[in-house]
């Protein structure tokens, strides 16, 4: 029995063809997947179930494309501000940048790190007018636990840490 719950445990995390893979064990979104490799220095890029932008399960249109303020990943409470970036069937986000760069900075190292050491990676998005419960814009989330998430992003992040 301990062997099967260890296994369930890690399941959100895996190593495949040089990237780590996380899903998200709870959502009210399209999300499927988010996929970290290196990049420049790092990639960031999520995957939702109808091969477009992550939507709310409820459907909408994406309007947040290159837009600051629109989507936030917090590990354990600590907010690290993305902006997205579209690709034929992902999503690809990158840290908040300056006007000159079109607001897409390379992915923070101290995000990448704190998902290696964390505990939940949680992924906010502001997509439609309506608000959170709590009364935040970021209506529409996906939960990723981040237990085995270090052995796996250290496998696929080797040649860019």
């Amino acid at each position: 029995m301990l062997i099967a719950a260890s296994q369930s445990a890690h399941a959100e995390w895996r190593f495949d063809n040089g990237v780590a893979i996380g899903t998200p064990r709870s959502t009210n979104s399209t999300l499927e997947a988010v996929v970290v490799a290196c990049g420049d220095p790092f990639q960031l890029e999520l995957y939702s179930r109808d091969d477009g932008p992550v939507l709310p399960e409820s459907g909408g249109t994406a309007d947040y494309f290159y837009t600051p303020g629109k989507i936030v990943a917090s590990v354990d409470d600590h907010d690290y501000p993305l902006v997205a970036a579209g690709s034929d069937i992902a999503v690809v986000l990158f840290s908040e940048g300056t006007v000159a760069e079109n607001h897409l900075a390379p992915v923070d190292r101290q995000l990448v790190e704190a998902m290696r050491d964390g505990a939940r990676l949680a992924l906010h998005f502001d997509i439609t007018p309506a608000n959170a419960a709590d009364g935040s814009p970021y209506e529409t989330f996906a939960i990723i636990p981040l237990e085995g998430a270090g052995a796996v992003l250290d496998a696929a992040l080797v040649d860019c840490l």
